[in-house]
């Protein structure tokens, strides 16, 4: 999978979303700024929403619950929507201060005509979100683009799941994202070794993980479970007034994530055992050799209680302790000596 010139394989370098969702809280200065804070912060990319309530809800009034960090609000989800919405005059703004600053900058569309609204704006990719999985009038329209489609599993069966993707593959390889569709997810519900699963059942594709779990600890399992996209929602401030940003990575945070996941890729390293470059010296200090446990003259018979096994290394090795018993030493050797392979006859 290539984004915007940059190629994301299921063994490279993990591709960092930041996700912005909906902590502009609709305005577009807002967004601006995360822009700037997912850029300093070292992410792939930033990430936004596309919708309008009248896309997603058939009843507007129904009443929706979210907290943040100075208590919890209950409002009709139609009035939450129409505020925190990015509106699609501002996108454009938003998209080309992404691209001048020199981030990726792509979007969920959530209907047909967010799609398309999208595709004349240039991004680069789409991604669809778990609720739309099995929403195939929109798939069919990003399938048709032909650009880079991520998908996120949340509350999708493994049959919905495979539909979709067999679907997709006929136009492009979608990435599959683990994910558990719950704001904040719970650890204990997150299923991380979902990962593995998903691996083994989608061999052509990259996965990932969108996490909705506080903190680092999520997606630094799920890159050592061989997660290659890491989407995570984040926000200028978790005091703001909106349903995400008491759950998001602030800007420190996200910074901390790239940082601990590049970290992370360093330390996963090669699966071939082996001793490492930094060990070599390590061998020489730290590894036993056979040392005589007494003064030993010329022509004595080395058996098994004139032998120890002490620092440093460089010697002959314990391991190889049964060949030397019964040989001569071919010279006058000290107590508590390193014996070498030159001494014995």
């Amino acid at each position: 999978m290539i984004i915007d010139g940059r190629e994301i394989t299921r063994t490279g370098k993990t591709y960092i979303i930041a996700e912005a969702g909906a902590n502009h809280n609709g305005d577009k200065d807002t967004a601006l700024k995360m822009v700037d804070a997912a850029l300093d912060a070292g992410a792939d990319a930033i990430k936004f929403q596309t919708y309008t309530p009248g896309e997603l809800l058939c009843d507007p009034k129904r009443p929706v619950t979210w907290h943040y960090a100075g208590g919890s609000v209950t409002e009709p989800v139609g009035e939450m929507f129409e505020r925190v919405m990015l509106k699609r005059s501002d996108h454009k703004e938003v998209f080309s201060y992404a691209a001048k600053c020199g981030i990726t900058v792509f979007s969920t569309p959530f209907s047909p005509d967010g799609v398309r609204f999208l595709n004349n704006l240039g991004v680069p990719a789409f991604k669809v979100a778990s609720s739309d999985i099995v929403y195939f009038d929109m798939l069919k329209e990003i399938a048709r683009t032909k650009k880079p489609v991520i998908l996120s599993a949340g509350k999708a069966t493994i049959a919905e799941l495979d539909e979709a993707v067999g679907f997709l593959e006929q136009y492009v390889k979608p990435a599959v994202l683990h994910c558990v569709a719950k704001y904040p997810a719970d650890y204990a519900e997150v299923n991380l070794s979902t990962i593995k699963t998903l691996l083994l059942q989608y061999p052509d594709s990259v996965i990932g993980f969108s996490d909705h779990t506080r903190g680092l600890s999520s997606p630094l399992g799920a890159v050592a479970l061989g997660a290659r996209i890491i989407e995570k929602h984040f926000t200028l401030d978790n005091f703001s007034y909106g349903p995400d940003h008491e759950f998001s990575l602030n800007q420190a945070e996200l910074s901390a994530l790239v940082r601990e996941i590049r970290n992370l890729e360093a330390a996963l390293g090669s699966s071939r055992k082996k001793v490492g470059r930094s060990e070599v010296a390590e061998r020489v200090t730290s590894i036993r050799s056979l040392t005589t446990v007494k003064a030993l003259k010329k022509g004595d018979i080395l058996t098994d209680e004139l032998l120890d096994a002490k620092r440093p290394g460089g010697g002959v090795s314990p391991l190889d302790k049964a060949k030397v018993t019964g040989l001569a030493v071919n010279r006058d050797i000290p107590a508590d000596t390193t014996l070498r392979w030159e001494d014995l006859k």
